[in-house]
């Protein structure tokens, strides 16, 4: 078992104290080294702290805080272990950006300067993926689509877009999904996904996200990942939300 000591940057933040969910998971990912995974998000992880990462190459892995607390867990899945979904129809990039002027996050947002989907993050700081709802598909609930066009701010080593901003990308967009019809504060619980093949820097991708099941306090989504010109699927993630019952309400700007 590996273990790190490192910090989560402010930068990669989701509530302004606590790291974005899926970009949290996409760095237990990157430790692991998988391309399938099931992450759990136990508590919040805390930014500009000392966090421990244990990591067993490509089976699973843990994210701690100081005190040991664990704040996530990781284990890593086979591409058979993930059901294959049935995708909606993807629109065309022209649509897509038209459909992502009318991302909700643009009048009410909980966390403005998320790092993934926030309104107040610029080019070159935030990922800026903004969904607005999309053409009804029947079989998609609240299917909502936006515009992706990842930067050099995060490649990988290897020139690819990383697997942390992979992650990250298959997280927000379902969350508004989940709460399209009703409004509401939700937190990343669960995700378990698949890269099939990882974006490259400075072409265009379209996020795509539906809702698969309303219960009382907890929403299933899904959220994917497509090329834009060729609309093959990059990657894909089925994630539970949850209305958290004890919230910091320090911890968001609404």
């Amino acid at each position: 078992m590996k273990v790190d000591n490192t910090v989560l940057s402010q930068r990669f933040c989701g509530p302004p104290k606590t790291g974005n969910g899926g970009f949290t998971a996409g760095i237990l990912v990157e430790a692991v080294r998988t391309n399938a995974a099931e992450i759990r998000l136990l508590n919040p992880t805390p930014v500009e702290t000392s966090i421990i990462i244990e990591s067993e190459k490509g089976q699973r892995g843990a994210i701690y805080d100081d005190s040991k607390k664990v704040l996530a867990t990781l284990k890593s899945i086979t591409y058979e272990d993930f059901p294959e979904y049935k995708l909606p129809l993807v629109p065309d990039l022209d649509d897509t950006k038209k459909i992502s002027a009318f991302y909700p996050g643009f009048t009410t947002h909980p966390f403005p300067t998320c790092f993934v989907c926030g309104p107040k993050r610029e080019i070159s700081d935030g990922m800026r993926i903004f969904v607005g709802p999309a053409p009804e598909q029947i079989g998609f609930e609240n299917l909502m689509a936006g515009h992706w066009l990842p930067d050099e701010t995060v490649a990988s080593e290897n020139g690819l877009v990383r697997d942390a901003a992979i992650w990250g990308a298959l997280d927000c967009p379902g969350g508004f999904s989940a709460v399209l019809d009703e409004p509401q504060l939700i937190v990343l619980s669960k995700i378990r996904g698949k890269i099939i093949e990882r974006p490259k820097i400075g072409e265009n991708y379209t996020v795509v996200s539906w809702r698969l099941q309303k219960m009382s306090r907890a929403f299933k989504v899904m959220t994917a990942i497509f090329k834009s010109d060729s609309k093959r699927l990059m990657a894909i993630a089925e994630a539970l939300w949850l209305a958290p019952r004890n919230w910091d309400t320090t911890n968001q700007d609404w």
